[in-house]
């Protein structure tokens, strides 16, 4: 009888320790694996229909960026590879006539999506600044987990007339 209250309490523990929730995994895009080699990825980027529009390193590692694959407001995707296994992958989105609320509050929904799926995540960058007439602005997030992590990046730029803004998410592998 003294183990009575004890058995009550440990399961009431046990669910107070798991979230409501649980997080889901975060997972290289297009069921891509980290490590895979970059002739398995240029296949999948063929049998997809998109194009390799150019190869380079940036530092110690292997960069294909390609176009074409289908997604809204997908514009270019950057496949980064580290000691020939795929480390990391970058989506690049611009949504073409939205002006800049617009812009925001798809950004906000990004977010929201990412913190049901992966918990909540943290400001990793907010910055402005105006430096020759060059006025931009920053914001970034980042859902880090065990060994790997999603990014999402918010940057506008703008000089006079001209305007350029990226919204991206990379996830990464390490």
């Amino acid at each position: 009888m003294p183990f009575r209250p004890v058995l009550l309490i440990f399961p009431a523990l046990i669910a107070a320790a798991v979230p409501a929730s649980a997080q889901q995994e975060i997972k290289a895009p297009f069921g891509m694996q980290w490590g895979e080699p970059v002739a398995r990825i240029k296949q999948v980027v063929t049998k997809a229909k998109a194009k390799v529009v150019e190869e380079r390193t940036a530092g110690p590692r292997e960069v294909l960026v390609v176009t074409g694959i289908v997604q809204e407001g997908l514009k270019r995707t950057l496949f980064y590879f580290t000691d020939g296994g795929l480390s990391e992958v970058e989506l690049q989105y611009d949504r073409e006539g939205w002006d800049d609320e617009k812009v925001a509050a798809w950004v906000a929904t990004i977010k929201r999506e990412a913190d049901r799926k992966y918990g909540p995540g943290r400001i990793f960058a907010d910055e402005t600044g105006n430096e020759n007439g060059l006025r931009h602005t920053l914001k970034a997030w980042m859902w880090p987990q065990n060994f790997v992590s999603l990014r999402l990046v918010h940057y506008t730029a703008q000089k006079d007339n001209e305007k350029m803004r990226r919204v991206s998410l990379h996830y990464v592998g390490q």
